[in-house]
């Protein structure tokens, strides 16, 4: 349950991005009904959901040495390489796309998601990430 719970969370914070100016786009769910559309959310949060917990703790491991000598700032940049997985992925199916823009703006995205998730976790019962 408390992944599902997570995988909306992540859902909400992509849906915020979205929102925002920073060239990231969902396509998919053109139904009539509101629940097409998140339905695509849905999905796109759990591939993110996922890859944050099954890729990023390895890449993490990986660039270890790189995160120390640039004082923690590779870590920005495996954000943005799980987002781009995530986009690459979903281009593979035709339910739901998520598009992402160039390299700064796509950054700017991953650390806008990152704060959405952990402000949501925060505010949401039973959403603590440990």
């Amino acid at each position: 349950m408390k992944f599902l719970l997570e995988v909306a969370i992540t859902a909400v914070a992509v849906w915020v991005v979205t929102l925002l100016p920073l060239d990231v786009t969902v396509i998919g769910g053109e139904g009539d009904e509101w629940w097409h559309r998140a339905l695509v959310f849905a999905f796109v949060g759990l591939v993110l959901t996922l890859l944050n917990k099954l890729v990023k703790p390895i890449l993490d491991v990986l660039g270890l040495p790189i995160k120390i000598l640039t004082l923690g700032l590779f870590g920005l940049v495996i954000s943005w390489f799980i987002l781009w997985l995530t986009a690459w992925i979903t281009e593979q199916v035709d339910f739901a796309t998520l598009q992402i823009g160039d390299f700064w703006l796509s950054v700017v995205a991953a650390i806008v998601i990152a704060i959405t998730t952990a402000v949501l976790s925060a505010i949401v019962p039973g959403a603590n990430r440990r």
